[in-house]
């Protein structure tokens, strides 16, 4: 089973307005809808639109909480939830315009009894699971990333893992078997630029020998860059693009893809091409993209070995 970790769940409120928005003005939007968010929530979507089964786990809170609960209830997707008693799961709104612009609420707090509950449910995981932890523990007690990357490992998992900053930097004392950040991501671990091809594969070569066991740098309208255990490297790109409707979950998106494409055929060059054909495919929608956009996307990747 792949399970998916949210920690910092959220609903996500998109308004589609027709016009750049107005600072300090009235803006009426043309379009709105309603989806469940937060990055393992979308890693576990996507896996099900690519006909994966995922269970997602994640804190709820507060009535919010139930709205979310229900949301995911009508996907279909399985989920384990743990509830908190205080605090209240957050609403994010997403204006999809030019530019984009998103408004991200902090979310409730995490005590030791929730990060030891969640813990404890690691440890029962089998050696043959895949985990997918996403996203930052903010609010929560210092070392609660590293608990549960060793309750994954206690259970003979290695994690894939998708954060940024001190969160990352933890990660990699664990052996993830992927880290995915962006090429802003992977600099700021570093304290380096990443401005060009040559430093980000110096950056991830440097991530793999601390620890990271493949690297996936995610480079938006620049495609992907993989850093396979082996010492491989191949380097994707599309051969076409769409106009950018929305990046929320793109990066999930990449994320899922390359799960998928790895558990389905074992080949890093394919799994790669799925991952950024997702992440585009996304990119190129309202929110998560479905099986019909990213089939249409998957026809433009190339990907080449280095």
């Amino acid at each position: 089973m792949i399970y998916t970790v949210t920690t910092n769940p959220n609903i996500d409120y998109y308004m589609n307005l027709s016009a750049p928005m107005a600072v300090g003005g009235i803006n009426r939007s043309v379009h709105e809808l309603f989806a469940p968010g937060g990055k393992g929530i979308n890693v576990s979507l996507m896996l099900q639109t690519l006909g994966r089964e995922s269970c997602v786990l994640g804190y709820l809170a507060g009535p919010i909480g139930r709205m979310l609960e229900a949301l995911m209830e009508d996907t279909g997707c399985r989920c384990r939830w743990f509830w908190l008693q205080s605090g209240q799961t957050r609403i994010n709104t997403k204006i999809n315009t030019s530019p984009e612009t998103a408004f991200n609420a902090a979310g409730p707090a995490l005590d030791e009894a929730a990060v030891a509950a969640l813990c404890a449910f690691l440890r029962t995981l089998q050696p043959d699971d895949q985990l997918v932890i996403s996203g930052n523990l903010q609010k929560s007690p210092a070392g609660a990333f590293s608990a549960l990357l060793a309750a994954a490992q206690d259970a003979g998992v290695s994690a894939i893992v998708d954060t940024s900053g001190p969160a990352l930097r933890e990660a990699l004392a664990f052996r993830p078997l992927l880290i995915k950040p962006n090429s802003d991501e992977l600099g700021e671990l570093f304290g380096q630029s990443a401005g060009t091809s040559d430093a980000i594969i110096a950056l991830a070569q440097k991530a793999q020998a601390q620890g990271a066991r493949n690297v996936l740098v995610s480079m938006g309208a620049g495609g992907a860059l993989l850093l396979a255990e082996s010492g491989d490297l191949y380097r994707a790109s599309l051969c076409s693009t769409q106009p950018v409707i929305s990046t929320v979950g793109a990066g999930d998106s990449v994320t899922a893809g390359f799960l998928a494409g790895l558990l389905d055929t074992g080949d890093y060059e394919a799994a790669l091409r799925l991952g950024v054909a997702c992440g585009s495919a996304t990119a190129y929608s309202e929110c998560l993209a479905g099986r019909d956009k990213i089939d249409e996307v998957l026809r433009s990747v190339i990907v080449r070995r280095l």
